[in-house]
């Protein structure tokens, strides 16, 4: 039951960021931003969700772990390979979520452009390589 949780954890995982690419390759305007934003939040959820089931999966947490005991531990797997950026990443996601500001905004479009998407890249990769 579990592994299939995973697989589709990890589905949805992939699905979010090839829709997060999707926008990403679009003309960016204001509208585009937002939808670009909307699809890194959902994108960075999943990628968490598929992170910490792969990691409760090797006994490496529990159901009742906080989320970031989900970053601590995928870095101490090596899931992922920077936590700093993976702590950028969490803040942003945060950010947008809570308050609108445009050149926040544009901020953020600049990091998942140039940091997130390669980032979540090679979690995916990690994740399909360990499944």
């Amino acid at each position: 039951m579990s592994e299939e949780r995973f697989e589709l954890r990890l589905e949805h995982f992939e699905k979010a960021l090839a829709a997060l690419q999707v926008a990403l390759e679009q003309p960016e305007n204001e509208f585009l931003r937002d939808s670009i934003i909307k699809r890194f939040e959902l994108a960075f959820e999943t990628a968490r969700k598929a992170m910490r089931q792969w990691l409760m999966e090797q006994d490496e947490l529990t159901g009742s772990d906080t989320k970031r005991a989900v970053m601590v531990a995928s870095f101490r797997t090596g899931l992922i390979t920077d936590a700093d950026l993976w702590d950028r990443l969490g803040a942003a996601r945060n950010d947008t979520s809570h308050e609108y500001n445009q050149s926040k905004a544009m901020a953020i479009v600049a990091l998942v452009r140039a940091e997130a998407v390669p980032a979540m890249q090679d979690l995916l990769t990690q994740l399909k390589q360990r499944a």
